[in-house]
């Protein structure tokens, strides 16, 4: 019964209990940045009283972040494998047909530390081009797109952490507890989510302006393409820009839920607010993908060498699978297909989303 599911809830956040929590929050920490590098971007984004900023450009101080965190999720990763080697058996990482996923787990550093690495490899031919001022805003907005993979792979990375920390552990929870562990550390994922929207925001604008920039040499020879691409565009500015809206309110109001509200001690009255947010953000995705892709689509012959599906193709890659991808391995649980619990699930999800 719903009153009874409601007192258990309620016990389980007074609960005094052994099992690990998430001890510094990275995913608050990071969010606090984004929203920090945003404005400090609107204000001095390359170049301050005209003075370049080699080192304090919003670029170079993101990546100084992500590697600092990256510190921080080794240290956690280490953490978590030394109580899963030296701790007793656990069935979630020790039954004999499923231990693979432990060295999935644990080799995900690996891709996620060449992510960090290329990205910031790509993003420095795109910083020498602005600084040679040329082209600088399409460069910038490059710049940003570039940075999603580290950055989401950073956050499921914090999850993965947290989750494989937790089926380490000799005492596991109860169904209840188990829940309320899974729905904190979903908020990883919704400032992963809030960076992708962004991404997916500047991918629209960038392909845009291209398009823009290839019309505007035609001299107004063809109106009626004009007008059908100032409509088209305006349609796309208000698909993206809803996504990054909900994704903005859904990550913000799920980490104030649970770092000043105490989410647990009324976990269904979060989960069902939560809900309404996810069922916005599936629908504002959809949206903000098939306005880009149309867009793309339908002017392909115009575009030329700007080739966006395979020069972003991770964007678009990630949106599909952050939002469709743990729906459909849990779909396979049920259905018998996976012979995994609920926590191999969010395990293989979380490290494939690195991967």
């Amino acid at each position: 019964p719903a009153r009874a599911r409601h007192v258990a809830y309620r016990w389980c956040a007074r609960r005094a209990t052994p099992l690990p929590v998430m001890e510094l929050s990275l995913d608050l920490l990071l969010y606090v940045a984004l929203l920090v590098l945003f404005v400090w971007r609107g204000l001095c984004p390359w170049r301050c009283c005209g003075k370049w900023l080699q080192v304090f450009n919003y670029a170079s101080l993101l990546y100084v972040l992500m590697h600092a965190l990256i510190v921080v999720e080794v240290v956690l990763l280490v953490r978590a494998a030394i109580r899963d080697f030296r701790g007793p058996p656990s069935a979630e990482v020790d039954d004999r047909n499923i231990s693979w996923i432990r060295w999935v787990v644990l080799c995900s550093l690996l891709p996620m530390i060449a992510t960090l690495a290329l990205a910031w490899r790509q993003t420095q031919e795109h910083v020498g081009k602005i600084r040679k001022r040329k082209a600088e805003l399409q460069h910038d907005r490059a710049v940003q797109i570039i940075a999603l993979p580290p950055v989401y792979g950073l956050m499921a990375m914090s999850s993965l952490t947290q989750l494989y920390l937790l089926a380490a552990s000799a005492g596991q929870p109860d169904d209840v507890q188990r829940q309320v562990f899974f729905s904190r550390y979903d908020t990883c994922f919704f400032v992963a989510d809030l960076y992708e929207a962004w991404a997916l925001y500047q991918l629209g604008a960038l392909t845009l302006e291209v398009l823009g920039a290839t019309l505007a040499q035609r001299d107004g020879r063809d109106m009626d393409m004009l007008l059908s691409y100032s409509a088209v565009s305006s349609l796309m500015w208000l698909g993206t820009a809803l996504f990054v809206v909900v994704c903005v309110a859904q990550a913000g109001w799920s980490l104030w839920q649970w770092t000043v509200m105490n989410a647990a001690s009324d976990f269904e009255a979060y989960e069902g607010n939560l809900r309404q947010f996810t069922y916005a953000g599936l629908l504002a995705s959809g949206a903000a993908i098939y306005n880009v892709h149309t867009v793309e689509h339908t002017y392909a012959s115009l575009l030329g060498s700007y080739s966006p599906l395979l020069k972003f193709l991770s964007v678009k890659t990630l949106v599909f699978f952050s939002f469709w991808q743990r729906g459909t391995l849990d779909l396979l649980r049920r259905v018998g297909i996976l012979r995994f619990s609920k926590m191999q699930v969010e395990l293989l999800h979380s490290a494939l989303l690195v991967y």
